[in-house]
């Protein structure tokens, strides 16, 4: 038997800390998670736990194991939000139920073919039809601030585009909290997927042999696993990709917030400050945006700002007959000087 215990602030560095030892555990023919010391936790980190703790039961279920759970009856935040069913506790909310507010949007559970087939059903382009999903949720989030809910919007969009487009997943999860007083957003969004590198291994003009390297290249402007020079850019479809998703919400984010990504073994953590490579035991891709509200400009003057600087980055990059991990790392850490 083997007790295993969350921590009592399960802030990003504790989440982080806890699915690696979660993974690095010895066989037991029991475990038994103990809830009795957690108080605080974030969207990012208890849909990110919730989904660890889901994949390793069902993981080491398949050699007989059995588990359980106790300390839990007081987390009232966590169960309304959906966290302990999402990883198959029979305690609060399922995933979606709860209605969400101007603050905060529960954990949420979205199918991609469900997705396809709605955008089939309404004739629209899946891209159409992300921007109007991404709207809701920015406007279920902040209510009346439409520069925050243009900035969301476009940021919740891109995210779920490359969620549907590259990675392979079955599902997008997502969960969200606003705290006005704080002026912060979290937005959290994952998928159980490939990966990032998998998701540019098309692309010849990248040099990846890692999960890092990827994810250091994948933050670039232009740099797609879809698009690139050579393939034909189809003019009926305005959601062809142009590989600039990411870059530009992670421009947003280092607005005085933070960006952080995990892909499979690979993190990183971005803010203006500094660049961290994390490790990670994930698999798929896991997305944490926290936007400062304060340093909210008119959307389409700051997103034209970001396109037109990324413009130039992409061009320089162009010149290069292969971009090396380490021109894309060296490039981060400098906020994108070339």
């Amino acid at each position: 038997m083997k007790e295993i215990k969350l921590p009592n602030r399960l802030d990003l560095d504790n989440a982080l800390k806890f699915c690696n030892e979660l993974w690095e555990m010895e066989y037991n023919e029991e475990y038994i998670f103990n809830f009795e010391s957690l108080q605080f936790t974030e969207p990012f980190t208890m849909i990110y736990v919730s989904n660890e703790i889901k994949r390793f039961s069902n993981e080491r279920k398949k050699l007989g194991v059995n588990f359980r759970a106790y300390g839990f009856e007081h987390n009232t935040y966590q169960a309304h939000m959906g966290f302990f069913k999402a990883f198959g506790l029979n305690h609060g909310n399922e995933p979606g139920e709860a209605n969400g507010s101007e603050t905060y949007i529960p954990i949420t559970i979205l199918n991609i073919e469900d997705l396809k087939q709605e955008a089939i059903e309404k004739s629209l382009y899946i891209g159409d039809l992300i921007e109007e999903k991404a709207e809701e949720l920015a406007r279920i989030l902040t209510r009346n601030d439409e520069n925050l809910i243009d900035t969301l919007t476009f940021s919740i969009r891109e995210i779920i585009r490359n969620v549907v487009e590259h990675s392979n997943s079955d599902v997008i999860e997502y969960c969200a909290q606003y705290w006005p007083a704080k002026h912060l957003v979290e937005v959290a969004i994952l998928d159980t997927g490939d990966g990032i590198m998998k998701g540019l291994s098309n692309n010849p003009y990248l040099k990846v042999e890692k999960e890092r390297d990827a994810l250091h290249q994948a933050l670039l402007p232009g740099i797609s696993g879809k698009m690139y020079k050579g393939v034909k850019q189809k003019k009926n479809n305005p959601w062809q990709n142009s590989g600039y998703g990411l870059y530009m919400t992670n421009r947003i984010c280092k607005e005085g917030g933070t960006f952080t990504i995990l892909s499979n073994d690979a993190g990183l953590i971005l803010n203006q400050y500094e660049k961290l490579d994390i490790k990670s035991s994930y698999k798929g891709t896991a997305l944490r945006l926290q936007i400062n509200t304060d340093k909210i400009e008119s959307c389409s003057s700051m997103l034209e700002r970001f396109r037109d600087e990324g413009s130039e980055i992409s061009k320089e990059l162009n010149t290069h007959s292969v971009i090396e991990p380490s021109m894309a790392s060296s490039m981060l850490s400098k906020d994108f000087r070339l």
